[in-house]
This record gives C-alpha cells, sequence and structure tokens, in this order.
C-alpha cells in the first residue's frame, strides 16, 4: 500500500532534530563505503556493469556505468584519478557512439558520455582538456542529442517508444549544462513537458492503471528547470505540489516505488525501467525544490532505511545494490551502487539545509534572505557601512582592521564557502573561528554580520538568554541540545555575544557556579565544532583580558582581533553623519576650526555611536569656539575615557578604556 496524504502529514509532524541527526547518521555510515564498493566493479580506468564481467578483457567498460560511477565520485569528492587517468576515460568514452546493443548514436549512450565527460573537464582535481579529435566528437555528439530534441517535438525516445520524461530530462540537463540547450528547444520541452505533466495528473484523477510515479518526477524536473520563477503561475505552482506529492503517494510501504513503465528495450537483457534512487538523486538536485523535498523528508528517511534492506555485503567496506529489472543478471550492478551512493550524498545536502533551517527555529531566529555573490575585497565590509580602524599585530602596528580580515579570515573562508554546499569541510589551515574583542560600541556585532553577508551565510545569535530560557536547571540540557544542533550545522555564521561573564578565569574566587559550569561545558564543544568544519563562529567580548585562558589558546580560536573605534581619516570619508546627515570635516571647516592633531585624536578616539551624536550636536554650532566646545566635551565622557575595572573587581578600578586596550592590544593575532 502507498504511503498516504495524511501519513505524510503526521509523521512530518513529529520529523524533529533527534531525526534529522539520525538520518544524517545512516547517511555517513552507508556513504563511508562508496570508494571501496565502487572499485569492485572497477576495470582499467573506467567501470563494468555486473562483476561477471571480470572475465572481459581488462579495460573494457560498460559506458552509462562508468558514467554513473564518475558522477556518484566526483559529487563526494572522492574522484582521486590523475590527469592521465581522466583524461584516457573521458576519450574511450567518446570513442563509444552505442552501448548495451542499443542503435548507433543513441540519445541515451551519448547523453551519459557527455555527462560523465562534462563532470571530467569541470569538476575535478585534473580536469579533461580535450584535442581537436575529442571536440569534435562531443560537437557530433552534442548535434546529435538536439536533433533528437527536435525530432520529438521537445521529447526524446529510443525507437519506436513514446517520449520519455526520463530520456528527455536526461538529454535537456546535459545540454543545458554544456549550455548547447537552443532558445527554441529549450521551449519545445518545456511546453511538452507541461502539456505531458497535466496529462498525466488527469490519469491520476482517473484512477488509471496508467500513472507512472517516475514520469512526475522526471516531468516536474523538467518544469522546474525550465520555466523561470517569474513565469510560474499560481495554477502551475499547484500542479508542481501536486505532482510531488504524487510521487511520493506511490512509495510503497518498503520504501520503494512499484517498476515504471518500461523506457526503452536492451537487445540483450529486456526492458530498461527507472530506478528509485537514481530518480531520487536528480529530484534532490533540483534547488528550487528543495523548500518542497523538506516536507518529504519521512518518506525519503524510509527510502534510506530500505537500503539496509537490499544491499549485498561482499566484503569488508563492500556494499552494493541492484536494481532487479534483470532477474537473469546474477547480484548487484554497478550504475545502481552509483546511484544509491549519489543519492545518500544529495539527501545528506538536504538534510543539512533542514538542520541549518531548525537550530534557527529553536533558537527563535529566522535566518533570512543572503546571497553571495562576489569573491572581491572592495564588496567586504565597505565603507560607509563599515569604518575602518587600526589593528596593532605584533610587528605591524596600526594594520587595517579590515586588510587583515580580508587577508586572513573573510579571503580564504570566502574561497573554499562553496565547498561546504557541496558536503566538504574547510581546509585544516582555513581560519574559521576569532574572538573580536575591544571596548563597547565598536561595532563587533556589526563586523560579524558583515563577514556573514559576504559569505552568503545567515548570522546565527547565540547570547547566554538561550542558555537559561528554562531556568538555572536547565542550563546543562539547553547547552547540550544547542551545541548538539551546532555539531551537524553547516554554511552558519554563529556569534557567540554577550558571553564575557561565562567564560571568565576558572582560579578567580568569586566566580559563581554558573560561569564556572559554561567555562567547563563549553571548551569542549567549541573545540568540536571546530572540528567539523562546516561553519564559522565568532565570540564578541569587551573583556578579552579576563577570559579564561584555556578559550584564547590557538586552536580553539584562529583568531583574536581587537576591534577599535574607526579611524580619524575612516570617519572622514562618511558625508551622512549625525541627524542632519552632515560632513563633519566639511562643517568643521566651514567654522574655520583647524583640523589639528589634536582634533584628529579626539574624532578618532570616538566610536562610532559617539560619533554620531558628536555630529548632531556639531550641526547646530555656529562658531569656532562652540564647536571645540563640542568636541571636547564628548571626547571627555567617550568610552575610552572612562574608567573601568577587571571583571571580577567590585568597583571601578583606576584604569581608563583607552590604557586597557593599549595593554590588551598584544593579545591579538
Amino acid at each position: 500500500m502507498p504511503i498516504t496524504s495524511s501519513d505524510e502529514q503526521e509523521k512530518a509532524t513529529s520529523f524533529h532534530f533527534s531525526k534529522l541527526e539520525s538520518l544524517r547518521l545512516l547517511c555517513r555510515q552507508i556513504q563511508r563505503d562508496q570508494v571501496l564498493s565502487l572499485n569492485y566493479f572497477r576495470s582499467g580506468v573506467g567501470f563494468i556493469h555486473v562483476r561477471k564481467e571480470k572475465e572481459k578483457k581488462e579495460g573494457d567498460i560498460s559506458v552509462s556505468s562508468s558514467a554513473t560511477c564518475v558522477l556518484s565520485l566526483v559529487a563526494t569528492g572522492e574522484w582521486k584519478a590523475s590527469k592521465r587517468d581522466t583524461t584516457s576515460l573521458a576519450k574511450q568514452l567518446l570513442a563509444e557512439d552505442q552501448s548495451a546493443g542499443l542503435e548507433v548514436d543513441n540519445p541515451f549512450t551519448l547523453a551519459w558520455i557527455l555527462d560523465a565527460v562534462t563532470v571530467l573537464e569541470h569538476d575535478v582535481p585534473e580536469p579533461f582538456v580535450g584535442d581537436d579529435e575529442d571536440k569534435a566528437k562531443i560537437d557530433h555528439k552534442e548535434k546529435k542529442l538536439q536533433a533528437a530534441v527536435e525530432l520529438g517535438k521537445g521529447s526524446v525516445s529510443i525507437a519506436t517508444y513514446p517520449g520519455s520524461p526520463y530520456l528527455t530530462q536526461l538529454v535537456v540537463r546535459v545540454l543545458r549544462r554544456r549550455r548547447k540547450l537552443l532558445p527554441e528547444l529549450e521551449t519545445m520541452v518545456n511546453d511538452w513537458a507541461w502539456g505531458e505533466l497535466t496529462r498525466q495528473l488527469a490519469l491520476v484523477q482517473a484512477k488509471s492503471k496508467m500513472r507512472d510515479a517516475f514520469a512526475f518526477a522526471y516531468l516536474l524536473m523538467l518544469v522546474t528547470s525550465g520555466t523561470p520563477t517569474s513565469e510560474l503561475s499560481p495554477e502551475r505552482n499547484s500542479i508542481q505540489r501536486a505532482s510531488l506529492r504524487t510521487v511520493f503517494d506511490c512509495q510503497l510501504k518498503d520504501g520503494t516505488w512499484p517498476l515504471s513503465r518500461p523506457l526503452f528495450h536492451y537487445p540483450k537483457v529486456g526492458n530498461a525501467h527507472c530506478y528509485e534512487f537514481e530518480m531520487l538523486t536528480q529530484l534532490l538536485q533540483e534547488q528550487k525544490l528543495e523548500d518542497l523535498l523538506l516536507d518529504y523528508l519521512p518518506n525519503l528517511y524510509l527510502a534510506a532505511e530500505s537500503l539496509l534492506d537490499s544491499v549485498y555485503r561482499l566484503d569488508t567496506g563492500v556494499s552494493a545494490w541492484a536494481s532487479g529489472h534483470h532477474p537473469q543478471l546474477k547480484g548487484p550492478e554497478s550504475w545502481t551502487t552509483a546511484s544509491v551512493f549519489h543519492f545518500v550524498q544529495r539527501l545528506d545536502r538536504l538534510l543539512s539545509e533542514a538542520v541549518r533551517r531548525e537550530v534557527f527555529s529553536y533558537l527563535d531566529q529566522l535566518p533570512g534572505a543572503v546571497a553571495h555573490g562576489s569573491k572581491e575585497k572592495k564588496d567586504f565590509a565597505p565603507s560607509p557601512g563599515f569604518l575602518d580602524s587600526n589593528l596593532d599585530l605584533p610587528g605591524k602596528p596600526g594594520h587595517s582592521l579590515r586588510d587583515f580580515l580580508w587577508e586572513d579570515f573573510v579571503k580564504p573562508l570566502s574561497n573554499q564557502a562553496s565547498e561546504i554546499v557541496n558536503g566538504r569541510k574547510f581546509d585544516k589551515r582555513t581560519p574559521i573561528s576569532a574572538i573580536f574583542f575591544g571596548p563597547p560600541g565598536t561595532s563587533k556585532t556589526e563586523l560579524s554580520k558583515k563577514v556573514a553577508e559576504f559569505l552568503g551565510w545567515p548570522l546565527l545569535s547565540i547570547d547566554p538568554s538561550h542558555l537559561l530560557r528554562n531556568g538555572m536547571d536547565g542550563i546543562q540540557a539547553e547547552a547540550n541540545a544547542i551545541f548538539r544542533r551546532l555539531e551537524e550545522t553547516e554554511r552558519v555564521v554563529v556569534l557567540f555575544d554577550e558571553f564575557d561573564e561565562l567564560v571568565r578565569e576558572r582560579g578567580f574566587s568569586d566566580a559563581d557556579a554558573f560561569s564556572r559550569f559554561l567555562t567547563t561545558a563549553m571548551l569542549p564543544k567549541l573545540a568540536s565544532i571546530h572540528k567539523n568544519r562546516t561553519l564559522v563562529f565568532i565570540i564578541a567580548t569587551n573583556n578579552i583580558g579576563d577570559f579564561d585562558l584555556a578559550i584564547r589558546r590557538q586552536g580553539r580560536f584562529d583568531h583574536v582581533v581587537q576591534v577599535m573605534p574607526p579611524t580619524f581619516p575612516s570617519k572622514m570619508e562618511k558625508k551622512d553623519w549625525g541627524n542632519s546627515k552632515i560632513d563633519i570635516g566639511a562643517k568643521l571647516r566651514a567654522l574655520k576650526v583647524a583640523i589639528s592633531a589634536e582634533v584628529e585624536q579626539r574624532i578618532g578616539d570616538l566610536t562610532y555611536g559617539e560619533c554620531d551624536e558628536l555630529a548632531t550636536e556639531v550641526a547646530q554650532a555656529t562658531t569656532a569656539k562652540k564647536a571645540r566646545e563640542i568636541l571636547k566635551g564628548h571626547w571627555d565622557k567617550c568610552t575610552l575615557k572612562e574608567r573601568v575595572s577587571k571583571a571580577h573587581l567590585s568597583k571601578k578600578g583606576q584604569t581608563t578604556w583607552a590604557e586597557r586596550c593599549e595593554k590588551e592590544a598584544k593579545l591579538s593575532r
């Protein structure tokens, strides 16, 4: 019996973090066998269909099996072949024009060849670069696929079989990736797919036995990828949702799907059918369907669990699967095995997004819409949104804070951020954590937002109130719950804000039990998320000197960065200070106030907010004397002139923020 919609909804409501965590663990358990399992079918630089074909001459390969294995290994970052072997495989594939007894230049064979070659050209560490002969073969195959789409008026088929959503999606995705899907062909495909999808929905309403979940899935992929969002009417959105629901309504209780209608005929082994895990892999790669697919995680969980019941345990670390389409072929097949591992990788990517949303929901925050559109320095924290300050580094006094963060923090992160989307981790040498410290009002939180904005990742802000929301007795449980989620979270900049009291020196005699617990509890948890290397985390604090030395130790935080008030020159770049939006420099010059070293220092000592308050008052000044009085008054009461104490002292000491910051500058690294 298929799973009903009401069953889906009931499952979805109980699909909480523990199940997301459990499913990700299952994915990792399956994924760890990928390389050994696919190597079981290796032949030379390629792969064979079934193991008994080892009797063939070494180096003979199956075209579609090799292509499927290549795509699976590349997707998980496990294609480790040398440039010579990559080139050899690409040339061997390009030399083929038929497979499995099918006719010469059939779209199935040609599409799989070009799918693999495209990946080997663009997505591997040692890419294939073809010569003129290779380019001619590629051009020939591209034109044959274009002709197949045109002949079918938007659909693709083999022999006398009707237009196949599976074949059409295969050919279209290859041509689109190679930028060879001409506009007129795109229109043909879109028109055919929408029309066919509507017809399939009519068959569902009629309760026809011709209903085919796989046809729905591949048609849904075609219309989703081929229709601009701006052209999706409410009616078409409804059709998309109904189509996806139909795909999962057809799922059986064991997590599998009924056999699809035949796609075409293999002369030697019989009819070709769709395989559910190949279909699910492609479905999960449609980014526009992500929001809808998140509602079907219970179904995908069921599908993943079914793999444990159908696996062949062939050797230590070797797991394989069979399609079941051709019972005369004994044992597992390479292409189905590759499809399973590719599906697991794509499912893990969907789960990572589900976890990311769940952690924001758990902390009562919205991730917000962010987009990473540039990797250029000029787009990181540009003025006037962020005003630069001086950073005293060992051997580099007066260094630019923005330059340091760009070169040593943001740029390395940005260069690898796209890899995290694909399930990779930041390189061990890439800094992923920092402590931003300095006096109050120096935009440490805002700077964290600038880092997140540039990466195109949402900012998740965590403060002590999140740990205390269930009272003192619930602190440990809440800390565990939050950090469990962070350990599974990717592509987020986490800001620990206002945690000064929670990481104080453990030796302080008056440190209360709350502070001591959090210091002890946070250290291993911070180390754990640092080891995972899938997110960025920052602590913003005013009191670095009172931090536990173990927190500041290298290895837990890659950088410790002092954030001071914006420099005088950077303040002069901003032309709209205060309520009146004035240019402070121009206003002072108009009042004939000489911009002396003293004036520069006093304006330079002000925080951003204090400078804004200064500008509001200076805007009303009519004489140089009044302007100087206003400046002195604001400087006398500015943050850097305030007296501060150590966090463990009950009374204010005799140290000003300026003196304290000068001493703490040496902590930056």
